[in-house]
């Protein structure tokens, strides 16, 4: 025939050579058949088993066949995986280690897939976004900032950043959280940064979770001002509670990292898009804060969920 073991691929003929092959073997006696093999450069029994499949279907049977298993007996039911879907596609920020959580606690399933293969069910419908992470070292520790024991020890504050809802108003998102136990006891849509209307929803904040020991802001306004010690209108009047004020060093969110992280769910998932007016967003936002607080599972708490700390 002419053929070489050029023609060979790790052993295997080509779908060209192995018609050859068998066409060729089938017509010539038993003791030549050695030679043909050491001439491809293939085993007597991997030259039978093509000669088996040629006797059995002809050429036809000598095409290339898929080496898939027939069972998976490890395969995800699809129930589960129908429910994996759902909790992702409901919430769209949730990665493999919550689902895993939610699937156990929520569900009910004794055993549920491992975090692995719940990644790879996200990939394969395409809801598994590869997050890279920025270049550089920052340093996610300040000892000067308290670091809290116990609820109401520590509470962080801070505005998400305004948008513009359907209506054309602006909605600036006031947001504060205990930084023990990550429950955000507040998410205020509000028209503006302004004193008097953030030092209202404070006091009615603290008229209903008590005031903490100490509130930590960064020096944007209205927490922080360019007068003496940076204290703002707003931070005197905690000292005047009582409360202690702590302020971030400047350019460093990671100062208050915990805070910034929640931020990054309440975007992904309560602001895109913006609701119609303020009162719609509110309550889309008080939506998102029971969901934060009493189902998302935190795996700095353990997999506890904030209401359960807190």
């Amino acid at each position: 025939m002419g053929c070489t073991p050029r023609h060979v691929c790790q052993g295997k003929l080509s779908p060209r050579w192995k018609r050859s092959f068998a066409s060729l073997c089938w017509r010539r006696p038993i003791g030549s058949r050695s030679r043909t093999c050491e001439q491809f450069g293939i085993s007597r029994k991997t030259a039978y088993k093509h000669l088996g499949r040629y006797a059995a279907g002809g050429l036809a049977a000598l095409a290339p066949r898929s080496h898939r298993p027939h069972r998976f007996p490890q395969r995800t039911n699809v129930a589960v995986e129908k429910l994996i879907l759902a909790e992702r596609r409901l919430h769209r920020t949730w990665g493999p280690i919550k689902l895993q959580d939610v699937l156990e606690r929520k569900h009910g399933l004794g055993c549920p897939p491992a975090c692995s293969t719940i990644g790879d069910i996200l990939r394969r419908h395409g809801l598994r976004v590869p997050r890279r992470r920025r270049p550089g070292v920052y340093p996610a520790r300040n000892d000067e900032l308290t670091e809290p024991t116990q609820p109401n020890h520590v509470w962080t504050a801070d505005f998400k950043g305004w948008f513009t809802l359907g209506d054309g108003r602006r909605c600036d998102p006031l947001t504060v959280c205990d930084r023990y136990s990550h429950y955000v006891l507040a998410v205020r849509a509000q028209p503006d940064q302004q004193f008097k209307r953030t030092l209202h929803t404070f006091r009615a904040l603290m008229r209903q979770a008590g005031l903490p020991e100490v509130i930590r802001v960064d020096h944007g306004s209205p927490f922080a001002s360019v007068g003496l010690g940076r204290f703002s209108s707003l931070s005197v009047w905690w000292i005047g509670q009582g409360i202690g004020v702590e302020f971030t060093r400047p350019a460093s969110p990671q100062d208050n990292g915990s805070h910034e992280r929640m931020h990054r769910d309440l975007k992904a998932e309560a602001t895109q898009p913006p609701s119609r007016n303020l009162a719609a967003q509110q309550r889309r936002f008080e939506r998102w804060q029971h969901t934060y607080n009493h189902e998302r599972p935190h795996e700095s708490l353990d997999r506890q969920r904030p209401a359960e700390v807190y």
